[in-house]
């Protein structure tokens, strides 16, 4: 009976939920060849679970393609025996994940729909949260929706969502983790810090900016004592789950050794897009805000015609970008002035998890806008702490703008020929690309 009426409650939350499956869903298979850092993670997630698939030849309208030169994994991982995570600048967790998919659904053939569909799943999962940090916050539904909806139509989170990258792993425990931590469990969010940091390391983060945040509010020696105890419990958690999956997939069964892989790959490794092309994107910090500069993570043209069937780019929905210093000082400056809970929490969760990688920067270590995926949900919900302050006619217009931005971003262009019936190009070939 107490979940029906959750149900109940929370139904046209849940029916958006489904709407955003759907879209997660359609077309996961598309394209037929690795996005972006696919092309590591996947071999990486066959590689730990020992299988060998054979990979599948590319089409589209029918033709069997070639998407570019071949990518030699062995120029960055020269020792890749099976059964073990050879790709050891991540933790585990999220190739472990993958691989459990990929060993269940398609364990001879490589499949990029099934390395794809737990990328999905954790997607729910942060918008989940999502949801639930804004009731949190905001004390509304409505207001709690819009920030999932804002969310789920930021590009860079939605692309995210529909590829087989750690990214989203990171982000959903992350999000799990914060919103258990505002809810006031503490302990239990310690574990999902955890899973975040065992999928990306950055997942670390997350944990800096609550703990930050509770020591600023609550201004306590008592405060900042518990809070070193919860931290280190997220260690000792990290550590163990990082001990167990080296047992089992690590270049090393020693967890200590194994990590140094890491350091001595850190320092051995080139930062830059060199080993793979001659132009290097330029995407640093400061690029993010200011003058955002996207990546191309997976472009195909149709042969005949040269309209491009699929251009999938690693870029932040433009309704964000524009609205993103002007409230990040409204927030800075509410946090200041009124001591506003909710514009210091969104405020220091910001810096936690965009100010570090101008540190890395100084290394030389070259940064991609992906990095910035962690900031998009306080973003999303910065966007509508202000919005609650303006009339209902400028939400729904910057609502209108979002999802136009998002529309303009969607990178199937050539399947909306095919739905409208209209082409420039006269008559278009059968709709054979989209399971190529």
């Amino acid at each position: 009976m107490a979940l029906r009426n959750i149900l109940r409650e929370h139904r046209l939350a849940i029916i958006f939920l489904a709407v955003f499956l759907v879209l997660d869903l359609f077309l996961l298979a598309v394209p037929s060849f690795p996005v972006f850092d696919e092309i590591i993670y996947i071999p990486v997630a066959y590689n730990m679970m020992r299988l060998t698939p054979q990979p599948l030849q590319p089409t589209i309208l029918g033709a069997p393609i070639t998407v570019g030169a071949a990518f030699n994994l062995t120029r960055y991982y020269p020792y890749r025996p099976l059964g073990v995570d050879y790709n050891v600048e991540q933790p585990p967790l999220a190739k472990f994940i993958i691989g459990v998919s990929l060993y269940a659904f398609s364990p001879n053939v490589t499949s990029y729909l099934w390395a794809r569909v737990p990328s999905v799943i954790m997607s729910i999962i942060a918008l989940i949260s999502m949801y639930g940090i804004g009731l949190v916050l905001f004390k509304s539904k409505r207001w709690a929706l819009l920030s999932m909806v804002f969310l789920n139509f930021d590009t860079l989170f939605w692309v995210h969502s529909r590829i087989a990258l750690p990214d989203i792993y990171q982000l959903a425990f992350m999000m799990v983790g914060i919103l258990l931590y505002l809810k006031n469990h503490k302990c239990v969010s310690m574990g999902f810090f955890a899973l975040s940091i065992l999928s990306k390391l950055t997942g670390i983060f997350g944990l800096v900016a609550v703990i930050i945040y509770d020591v600023v509010t609550r201004r306590s020696k008592k405060v900042i004592a518990s809070n070193m105890l919860y931290a280190g419990l997220c260690f000792a958690l990290t550590f163990i789950g990082y001990a167990v999956l080296v047992q089992f997939f690590g270049m090393s069964q020693n967890p200590v050794t194994n990590f140094f892989y890491y350091v001595k790959w850190v320092k051995g490794a080139s930062w830059t897009f060199a080993l793979v092309t001659s132009n290097p994107p330029v995407s640093q910090p400061w690029n993010w805000l200011f003058n955002q500069q996207p990546v191309r993570y997976a472009w195909i043209f149709d042969p005949t015609t040269s309209y491009p069937i699929i251009s999938i780019w690693g870029q932040l929905n433009p309704a964000l970008i524009f609205f993103t210093i002007p409230v990040l000082f409204w927030t800075g400056y509410m946090m200041v002035t009124e001591r506003d809970t909710t514009a210091t929490l969104l405020f220091i969760w910001f810096m936690a998890t965009w100010l570090p990688y101008f540190g890395l920067s100084l290394f030389g270590q070259e940064q991609f806008i992906h990095h910035f995926l962690s900031t998009v949900p306080c973003l999303s919900l910065a966007i509508v702490n202000w919005l609650r302050t303006q009339h209902r006619v400028f939400t729904v217009g910057f609502t209108v703008f979002l999802l136009l931005g998002w529309f303009m971003a969607y990178p199937y262009p050539f399947l909306w020929l095919y739905l409208s019936g209209v082409s420039p190009f006269g008559p278009l070939p059968p709709l054979n690309f989209l399971f190529g």
